[in-house]
């Protein structure tokens, strides 16, 4: 095996391969699909070719036996039938998990024996008057797959041109992380000028100048990173068709906005949160065929996938039309498996209680199957979203369905704060964790039992987060002290005086706990260290406190 060559194939045979998946599932739905069957062909070509190269035997010897069958269904001497369709998905998995031995430099093993026969056995059928699978085994495919559509020729239309370079992700790491520098030597600049004592008009201009040329190289590296959430969606398709086999339910996948674009890291690290939601809403959400019939609902239920773009944030949304959440189940299961206690659940918010679903170990199911009950998933969810900065909501209606909605910032390289005073130390906050500010008016705070709240408007009532309480060991007074209200998704922050928004770059502080209020450290305008809060747990502390388990 040649080890220069493996990483640069390794690369390009996964690409191949979300191609041949999505051609396939494609073709599925559309049997007389040329292009999709052309497109099919050549990932599986390409593929086999470079593992010839490669000279790893089992890969190739896979991968030719794969290509032969479908040489039969583009030259149209074999129909697109369901049999083989499944023969070709389950081909390409043991392709993806040969292409995992690779990436660990290990010799792939040949692979399964049956599935091998099967594939061989279809491609050498002289016609189309196949076996058909036994009634059990087709019980969730359609009721009747007809003569197969012949296949129609791919058109003849001029191949794209290639116009794209492959980049190491880690150099183009090191040039955010540059930039990032860059940005912080801007804001200091930007502040040293406005400091001085006489205006400098020659000074003044190279300081907007400055700030000009370093937003152009900002957002130009920025785009660099940004890849379509297509990419992520990619393997949504394949779950929902082999999970709601499994279920018995019928189901149709909805995707949109596929060429919005986002962070690259943010769509490598949603993979596999993507795939519990669209589990948990398969399983728990979405109902039986004959249980909707009976609620006057379609029997083939909706999933919709979505991508969002909202100005300097992406939202990313995963709604079914099921039977929604029951808050008082959640809570309650949460009582009996010592989740929370009794007295907690009494004050929690309706949000608090539906987030319930993401603690670790926590589970409506009473007995753990393939799919779901053992109360991993949805933290992994939750714990993601947190890692990447974003913002987690649930929209639940009993009946209904469900949408749970995660935001994130569009690029992870700068983060905007707004800077906050706390009497003589300064903080900052995320700005995408920021709803609005506002003044604080004492007829406005209620005390339920040990929680603090403050009524927002006439319907909206927020736990009120004392940050002098919680960073200096003691509360901000209301009448004696200058305060402000910054309100955020998890509650109203009680500050001294809100200073004024830049943009930021994060600095890890590795020498703190792994749980603490921060998010990391930032250096201001005027060159201090500024630590960066972290709206949740903050909110979390301040819940802690009022229940007397600080």
């Amino acid at each position: 095996m040649d080890m220069e060559i493996l990483p640069d194939y390794l690369v390009e045979a996964r690409e191949m391969l979300e191609k041949a998946q999505e051609s396939t599932l494609l073709l599925e739905g559309e049997p007389g699909n040329g292009e999709a069957l052309a497109s099919l062909f050549r990932a599986v070509h390409t593929f086999n070719g470079g593992a010839s190269f490669l000279e790893v035997c089992h890969v190739v010897e896979w991968a030719h036996d794969l290509e032969s069958l479908l040489d039969k269904l583009r030259s149209g001497r074999l129909a697109v039938t369901s049999i083989r369709i499944d023969a070709v998905l389950q081909g390409l998995d043991v392709m993806e998990r040969m292409l995992q031995d690779l990436a660990q430099n290990q010799i792939p093993p040949a692979g399964p024996p049956e599935l091998g026969s099967l594939i061989q056995s279809l491609t050498n059928q002289e016609s189309d008057q196949e076996q058909r699978p036994a009634p059990e085994a087709r019980s969730t495919e359609h009721n009747s797959f007809p003569a197969a559509a012949p296949v129609a020729p791919p058109s003849r239309g001029a191949e794209a041109i290639e116009n794209s370079l492959r980049i190491d992700a880690l150099r183009l790491d090191a040039v955010m992380n540059q930039v990032g520098e860059l940005v912080l030597l801007r804001n200091r600049l930007a502040s040293a000028v406005g400091s001085l004592g006489k205006e400098n008009e020659d000074m003044s201009r190279i300081a907007r100048e400055m700030d000009l040329t370093v937003n152009d190289i900002q957002n130009t590296v920025m785009r660099l990173r940004m890849q379509p959430c297509k990419r992520l969606f990619q393997q949504l398709p394949r779950v929902v068709r082999d999970l709601s086999r499994q279920l018995g339910k019928e189901v149709r996948l909805e995707i949109v906005g596929e060429d919005v674009e986002i962070d690259k890291t943010v769509v490598d690290a949603l993979s596999a949160p993507m795939t519990h939601l669209v589990r948990n809403s398969l399983d728990h959400g979405v109902e039986p065929p004959e249980a909707r019939v009976e609620v006057n609902k379609p029997p083939a239920a909706t999933l919709r996938v979505a991508a969002i773009h909202l100005g300097d944030k992406v939202r990313i949304e995963v709604a079914d039309d099921g039977r929604g959440i029951d808050r008082r189940l959640v809570t309650q299961k949460a009582i009996d498996k010592g989740v929370i206690s009794a007295e907690q659940a009494a004050h929690l918010s309706e949000q608090e209680a539906l987030e319930l679903i993401f603690r670790p170990g926590f589970s409506t199911q009473e007995q753990a199957s393939d799919v779901s009950g053992r109360g991993v998933g949805m933290d992994v969810v939750k714990s993601t979203t947190h890692r990447l900065r974003g913002r987690l909501t649930i929209d639940t209606h009993p009946g209904q369905g469900t949408r749970i909605a995660m935001e994130f910032p569009l690029t992870l390289a700068v983060l905007p704060v707004l800077y906050l005073r706390l009497r003589k130390d300064i903080y900052a906050l995320p700005i995408s964790a920021i709803d609005s500010l506002t003044d604080l008016e004492s007829n406005r705070v209620h005390r339920l039992g040990n929680r603090v709240t403050y009524c927002v408007d006439g319907t909206n009532t927020v736990p009120l987060v004392d940050l002098g309480a919680i960073l200096q060991n003691k509360p901000l007074r209301m009448g004696a002290e200058s305060i402000e209200g910054v309100l955020t998704e998890r509650g109203l922050f009680v500050v001294s005086e809100v200073l004024g928004n830049e943009d930021s770059v994060v600095k890890p502080i590795d020498f703190l706990a792994s749980h603490t209020w921060y998010q990391g450290a930032t250096i201001s305008g005027r060159g201090s260290v500024v630590l960066i809060l972290d709206a949740g747990t903050l909110s979390a502390a301040a819940s802690a406190v009022a229940e007397g388990r600080f």
